[in-house]
C-alpha cells in the first residue's frame, strides 16, 4: 500500500523510461515542464496541434499533457481527434489549464481526460498526477488483456 502523499509506481522494467508529450502554444511553459521532467522521462514538445499529432506519429507517447486553451484547435478538439482514432484512443491525456473558474473546469472534466492540472505546474504534483496516470492506464490495461 502506498503513503497517501505518493502516487502508486507503474509497473515497467526497470530501465524503461515513459514517453511524455507536453502540448502547449506557450514556449516558456514547454521549456519548463521539459526541463522539470526531463530527469524522469523521456519529454517531447509540441507547440500546437499539428505538431503533435507528428510528434505522436514519431513516438507514441504513453501520457500527454495537453493545454486546454490553446488558438486555432483547442484542447477538446485535439483530445476528440485523438479517442476517435483507435491508434491513439488509450493514450492517457491530462489537461493543462491557466483558469481555476469553475464553469472552465466542468466543461474540462465533461470531456473526460484522465485529469487536470493547474498552470503554472508545480513539479511535485505534476509528477504524482503522471504516475497515478500511468498506472491506472496499465491497471486498465491488464484487466482488458485477462
Amino acid at each position: 500500500m502506498t503513503p497517501n502523499n505518493s502516487a502508486p509506481t507503474p509497473k515497467r522494467p526497470q530501465k524503461y523510461r515513459y514517453n511524455v508529450l507536453v502540448v502547449d502554444d506557450n514556449a516558456i511553459l514547454l521549456r519548463t515542464v521539459r526541463e522539470m521532467l526531463n530527469d524522469t522521462y523521456n519529454v517531447a514538445i509540441a507547440a500546437s496541434d499539428t505538431q503533435a499529432y507528428t510528434a505522436i506519429e514519431k513516438t507514441k507517447p504513453d501520457v500527454i499533457l495537453l493545454d486546454y486553451e490553446m488558438p486555432y484547435t483547442d484542447g477538446e478538439g485535439v483530445l476528440k481527434k485523438l479517442r476517435s482514432k483507435p491508434d491513439t484512443s488509450d493514450i492517457p491525456v491530462i489537461f493543462f489549464t491557466g483558469s481555476a473558474d469553475r464553469e472552465v473546469v466542468t466543461k474540462l472534466v465533461s470531456l473526460s481526460p484522465d485529469g487536470y492540472l493547474l498552470k503554472p505546474p508545480n513539479r511535485e504534483k505534476m509528477i504524482n498526477k503522471i504516475e497515478k496516470t500511468l498506472a491506472s492506464a496499465e491497471e486498465e490495461n491488464a484487466e482488458t488483456k485477462e
